[in-house]
């Protein structure tokens, strides 16, 4: 076996809501968005200030009431800022004498439906505990841990014993096991567990949904924000000429005789409804544009969600599940279904120590995929020789496991989401086509202005690499660039030959592709790979345009190469077979009574080896969730 080297949680600053347009809409866990590199296991302090008056003059009033001789605190109002995962969190603490009298989160930029429940809950521990030792928020460690660090730094301000403090927490009282009935129960709270739950319920079923994490999501809801479908009225409203036809074409090509071509037929066909559906369930689009970073995409078919990412998904479907009557236990993953006679029956799940056993007719696994499951990944996706995720802890293939335990026949192509960018300082995105792309070797691969889950599909099955290099030189401005030279994630030099050396290339080789690049862009014409000209901005703007030079050459030292690492997993193929109703199918063929499974954590025959654009996943999730949810339910209700 090959010796594997992880990195994790890569949540990126700006463009991370875009990059994540790719990833997965089902999952029990839940993630970031946007913020600062690489998981920590806390939270960096930066300085913080204490406000007020008093602070001026070293005595405050608290309260209305004067505090006079010694306390455990200095009385009064104290700031401090720690980071998070969108920036800094910023909290303010007032403390009398002898008493943390409130804890409050000022300022943040965590991600909307991830971090709240650490924002509402932290604060009134640490006050109700009168100390720092307090549990994080499964799913919002990061967040949690930043509230902590911030109130931590506050109160030293104010004379505290802090290391004392993260000593003391809140006794929890052991709770019993608990035995719960359901018709249904679904496993995983993203937009497919969301989905089949609230089907289920306006099918006329008793619904459970169980979330390993302590929030509402999954990996949907810190995507882009993006439906894939065709033949929509909001198309029609944009002129965009459209079929549900030529939409399970388009994915039927890219899954290279491998997919089931039934199934993606039947989602294309149902891709108006199940946008429809999700209207009706409160979910508002803003528009249907082009996906990020796929310049020559025709037609228009990715229907964004008004706020422009992924909780316009996710927090008007929490909304809906609840107006049906879905009962919600948060905080309680599953580990292990309960089988009689090869027929499912229920769902054992922990919580706070004890065990859950939820007795159901259905049971709907949409717990996401397995991207930090290193022997998952390894398993099922061995092109990979590195990788990391952007995705939370949660996304450990639970769902597969226990669905291969129950007999289920795994699908599994090969093929992962995985993000093209530079991981060191700069967290660039692969640029859209503005630069030449060269594999390890010095030769250019793809066409640069190619869709980017193409460009990494060619690069892992036809050039074995798991890794490329953007070359350009002095005239193209990149912000961050020095930066990412320092960081070792970029090369600078004064020559071809030195950059190739820098980049461990045969200089003759690099040289021989550059010149030839560079003739290409005088003439205006891409004999080897069709790159147009003009096009998309892509990554290297907000906003999506499409009036950009894509022939850039390379003339001017200094030179530069950047390393663009294409391990970044935002989702990953493979899970149960299933049917069109969401039937688990067992390994002899046969389906396996009681058992359902909807989104990432059944998508193996809908993927082979190329992601075939952002918003599919989302449109797999939302209509198979519906599929699956209303089929469940009939079942149950017989």
């Amino acid at each position: 076996m090959k010796r594997r080297n992880r990195w994790f949680c890569l949540a990126l600053s700006g463009v991370m809501a875009v990059v994540l347009s790719g990833c997965n809409g089902s999952g029990q866990g839940t993630v970031a968005a946007s913020g600062t590199a690489v998981e920590t296991t806390g939270a960096e302090t930066t300085v913080a200030e204490t406000t007020g008056a008093a602070a001026e003059s070293g005595t405050e009033e608290t309260m209305g009431e004067e505090v006079k001789g010694d306390g455990v605190y200095k009385p009064g109002t104290y700031k401090a800022s720690a980071k998070g995962m969108g920036g800094d969190v910023t909290v303010e603490v007032v403390v009398t004498a002898d008493a943390i009298k409130s804890v409050t989160v000022l300022e943040h930029n965590e991600t909307a439906g991830i971090s709240d429940p650490a924002i509402e809950k932290i604060p009134g521990l640490i006050v109700e505990a009168q100390g720092l030792g307090i549990d994080t928020v499964s799913g919002a460690t990061i967040t949690s841990d930043a509230i902590l660090a911030a109130a931590a730094d506050a109160l030293g301000q104010a004379g505290a014993d802090v290391e004392g403090l993260k000593g003391i927490g809140i006794a929890k009282e052991a709770k019993e096991d608990e035995k719960l009935e359901a018709d249904v129960v679904v496993v995983g709270g993203g937009l497919a567990g969301l989905s089949a739950a609230v089907s289920a319920a306006d099918s006329g079923a008793k619904v459970i949904l169980v979330e390993k994490m302590g929030s509402l999501g999954g990996a949907s809801i810190t995507c882009g924000g993006e439906l894939l479908a065709a033949g929509t009225q909001l198309q029609e409203d944009q002129g965009i000429n459209d079929s549900v036809e030529a939409l399970a074409q388009y994915w039927i090509e890219r899954g290279e005789g491998h997919v089931d071509e039934e199934m993606l037929t039947a989602i294309a066909k149902a891709s108006p409804e199940t946008f429809v559906w999700l209207q009706d369930r409160g979910v508002e689009f803003g528009g249907v544009t082009f996906s990020y970073n796929n310049p020559g995409q025709d037609p228009l078919r990715n229907h964004k969600t008004a706020d422009m990412g992924g909780t316009g998904f996710i927090l008007p479907m929490v909304e809906a599940a609840e107006k049906a009557g879905v009962e919600i236990h948060l905080e309680t993953p599953a580990v292990e279904l309960i089988q009689e006679d090869k027929t499912v029956t229920g769902v054992v799940c922990e919580n706070e120590g004890r065990k859950v056993e939820i007795s159901a007719k259905s049971v709907i696994l949409a717990t996401g995929g397995f991207a930090n499951n290193q022997e998952l990944v390894e398993e099922y996706c061995p092109v990979l020789d590195t990788f990391g995720t952007f995705l939370g802890e949660a996304h450990q293939g639970d769902g597969l496991i226990m669905a291969r335990d129950a007999g289920a026949n795994i699908i599994a192509g090969g093929g992962v989401i995985a993000n093209p960018m530079d991981i060191g300082a700069t967290k660039l995105s692969d640029p859209a086509g503005v630069f030449l792309n060269v594999t390890p070797e010095g030769k250019r691969f793809a066409n640069e202005a190619e869709y980017w889950f193409s460009r990494s599909k060619k690069l892992y099955f036809d050039e074995g690499y798991t890794y490329y290099y953007s070359l350009l030189d002095s005239e193209y401005q990149l912000e961050g660039l020095e930066e990412a030279v320092t960081a070792g994630t970029a090369f600078k030099a004064d020559t071809i030959e030195e950059l190739a050396e820098q980049l461990e290339m045969d200089a003759s080789v690099l040289q021989a592709t550059i010149d030839a690049y560079n003739e290409i862009c005088e003439t205006g014409e891409d004999t080897e790979f069709g790159k147009p000209v003009r096009g998309d901005k892509g990554a290297m703007e907000s906003t999506l345009e499409r009036d950009v030079l894509f022939l850039n050459p390379i003339k001017t030292a200094p030179f530069y190469g950047v390393k663009i690492t294409t391990n970044g997993l935002t989702g990953t193929f493979g899970g149960p077979q299933v049917t069109m109703k969401g039937e688990v199918v067992s390994v002899d063929g046969q389906v396996i009574p009681g058992l359902y499974a909807a989104g990432e954590v059944a998508n193996g025959q809908l993927l082979y080896h190329e992601y075939p654009c952002s918003g599919s996943s989302i449109q797999f999730c939302a209509t198979m969730g519906r599929f699956a949810g209303q089929a469940a339910a009939e079942a149950a209700l017989k």
